[in-house]
This record gives C-alpha cells, structure tokens and sequence, in this order.
C-alpha cells in the first residue's frame, strides 16, 4: 500500500496466539496479552501515584505496548522452555536483541530508537517503570488464567496457582505498598 509505513500495516501480534500447548476456551493474542498489560500497567501506576511513588507512567506504559514486540518473529515461546536454563534465556535475549530493529521496519529511525530502548529497558527490569510492567505482565497471565479456569478449563489452574503464588510472595517495596489491594487480600 503506497505511502503507509510497513510498521503501520503491520498487525503480526494480533495473530501470534499464547498459551500454543494448552487447549484454551478464549484463545489470546500477543496483542491483547499487550492491552491488558498496558491497562494493568497504567492501573498499577495510578495506585503508586497515590501512595506517593514517582514514576513515569506515561513511560511504563509505553513499555507495556512494546514489551512483546519481537513476538512477531519469534512468537510465544513457551516458559518452561525459554527459562529453561541461564543459557536458553540468554540466548533467547540475545536473538530478540539482533531482531528487534525488524519490528520496527518503516519507522523514522528516531522513534525506532526510542521504542526499541523502551524494550530493551523493560528486558533489564531496573528502573521502576519496567518492574511495573513485569508485574502487570503478571496480572496479565493471571486474569488470562482465571477466565479460562473460571470456564471450566482445568489446564489453568496450576498456572494460576502459581502466578498468584509469585505475586503474593513478591517484596519490592512499591509492590508491598499495593499487594494486598491489588490481589485482593485482606
């Protein structure tokens, strides 16, 4: 299509599906596993905000959106494989990092360069803004996890069980200010 940017017409993510070795009752997308992310993101910055965190919400969600980015290579690599071992996940990293320029092909190389940081950024999990968006991650599998279990889907429930688990366990300290609202724990 003349005069479109190829990233523009490029909808890759929404056809990559998660979860590829489990029978699901509502397949998910990488692009709407990025949505929730994003939402949670925003949602989870909103509470620090309120509790007198600072943090770059408007940045946090913008790593939310490309956070899966080199999905549309790679597709939805199983966890168990791609953590594996420190080696499968590092050579996985080091892949992602050689073909994420692609999934921003047609950019101006200055937004190009701005998302491909915001994604690299994120991987690092340093800064506040990509551990929110870790966590939101998280969320993310979790509510997947519950509709489908929810739906009957029994696959799920060892997954959720165990997401839940690493969420409740977690201790970063933004994190302890808004567990308890966020999982609903009393």
């Amino acid at each position: 299509m003349a005069g479109t940017p190829s990233h523009i017409l490029n909808r890759a993510l929404a056809h990559i599906m998660r979860f590829s070795s489990h029978p699901q009752h509502f397949p998910e997308s990488v692009a709407e596993h990025s949505f929730y992310t994003a939402y949670f993101t925003l949602i989870l910055c909103r509470m620090l905000e309120r509790e007198g965190e600072k943090i770059d919400t408007a940045k946090a969600i913008s790593m939310a959106l490309v956070h899966d980015a080199e999905e549309m290579f790679s597709g939805d690599i199983l966890g168990p494989f791609k953590h594996h071992s420190q080696e499968v996940t590092e050579a996985v990293r080091k892949v992602n990092l050689e073909l994420i320029q692609d999934a921003f092909e047609g950019l101006s190389e200055d937004v190009a360069s701005h998302l491909i940081s915001l994604w690299s950024e994120e991987g690092k999990g340093e800064s506040m803004e990509a551990q929110v968006v870790k966590m939101a991650d998280r969320l993310s599998l979790l509510s997947k996890c519950a509709e489908e279990v929810k739906a009957g889907n029994t696959f799920f429930e060892n997954i959720y069980e165990a997401q839940f688990k690493q969420l409740s366990e977690d201790s970063k300290p933004w994190w302890s200010k808004i567990k308890k609202e966020v999982l609903n724990q009393d």
